[in-house]
């Protein structure tokens, strides 16, 4: 046997001993009825906030500060129709996503906030929350037109963009948009009211400063982590299946060297080698931007994450970065929908 055809052997050996091994790390998505953990945000979401309130859990972007009163008026929520009363009491535990104003009556969000369970939702079941730092206050908007990218992909959240149309325009200030071509490199901001390192979500919008990266930096991490989280389940099995932690690591390798980059040239990387700063979940849909002599101008969507099967956090990994719809490949597709 050469060592080539051994190479094979175990890559064959860990790709079945992994297919076996990921329904039980992965139970946690399985028992959401989602291939990804960023899919169908409406439901999981706003139940993970519904229920941290009820608990009584402390009011607390991972990593990030509150921002302050109004500095970011081209940020809005969105929020869960059906969890919404006439009160402002119930806005928070409503908020599943963010987005961007990005002209009076126009809403830029990801594409995944606007599917559940696979289908676009109804303009119906989501209402825009804007001119709020507090979820507590602010202007609610009703929606009439919802556009998911054709393109979109559930699997790899390519094209993870999307649209919301308001019934009338909005009275808050909106953002520019980048038209083109962005560098990798230099300081972007984030915000939102997603999750926190301590696991609860924010009712007061949270920014964080964010170094861009080359998207090389964001496939290398994560590989390191796909790469890992096999060796975990193949040693999960070395005992049944009967071969050893050499086995493993050649299997390992083996695949490693095979594994396609996980980001497309339509998304971007950013965070912190660290993972001390990042967004979460709750953020997703919201504007990455950099700000210049003109003001702020929006260059990323909040759109995906990766960590390990066995973290303790649901965001900020080191070497893993965030990955961000790139917005200056889709000039022409918001110039097509929207007419801007």
């Amino acid at each position: 046997m050469t060592r080539t055809t051994r190479r094979i052997s175990f890559a064959m050996i860990a790709l079945l001993a992994s297919a076996a091994a990921f329904p039980a790390l992965t139970a946690a998505n399985a028992a959401e009825g989602s291939a990804r953990p960023e899919l169908s945000p409406m439901e999981r979401v706003s139940a993970a906030r519904a229920k941290q309130n009820a608990e009584g859990e402390s009011d607390r972007v991972f990593g990030g500060k509150e921002a302050e009163k109004g500095a970011y008026p081209f940020q809005v929520a969105l929020l869960s129709s059906d969890r919404l009363d006439e009160s402002a009491q119930s806005q928070p535990n409503a908020q599943f996503c963010g987005g961007s104003l990005i002209a009076p009556q126009w809403v830029l969000t990801a594409a995944h906030c606007l599917s559940n369970q696979g289908a676009a939702i109804g303009a119906e079941t989501v209402t825009v929350l804007t001119e709020a730092t507090n979820l507590g206050e602010g202007k609610r908007y009703k929606v009439v037109e919802v556009i998911v990218h054709e393109g979109y992909s559930e699997t790899t959240l390519d094209n993870d963009i999307g649209l919301l149309k308001l019934a009338e325009p909005a009275t808050a200030p909106t953002i520019n948009i980048a038209r083109g071509a962005t560098e990798d490199k230099g300081t972007s901001t984030v915000i939102g009211w997603g999750m926190m390192e301590d696991g609860t979500f924010p009712n007061d919008l949270m920014v964080a400063d964010l170094n861009l990266e080359p998207n090389a930096s964001c496939n290398a991490g994560i590989k390191e982590i796909y790469a890992r989280d096999l060796g975990v389940a193949l040693r999960q099995l070395s005992t049944r299946m009967r071969y050893n932690d050499a086995a493993v690591a050649e299997a390992t390798t083996a695949i490693s060297k095979y594994m396609n980059d996980p980001l497309t040239e339509n998304m971007l990387c950013a965070g912190t080698t660290s993972g001390q700063r990042d967004a979460c979940n709750g953020d997703s849909g919201g504007p990455l931007f950099v700000t210049g002599d003109s003001g702020p101008t929006q260059i990323g969507i909040v759109s995906w994450g990766e960590g390990p099967f066995d973290a303790n956090a649901a965001c900020g990994h080191k070497n893993a970065y965030g990955v961000y719809t790139r917005l200056g490949n889709y000039a022409d597709w918001i110039k097509e929908k929207a007419g801007l």
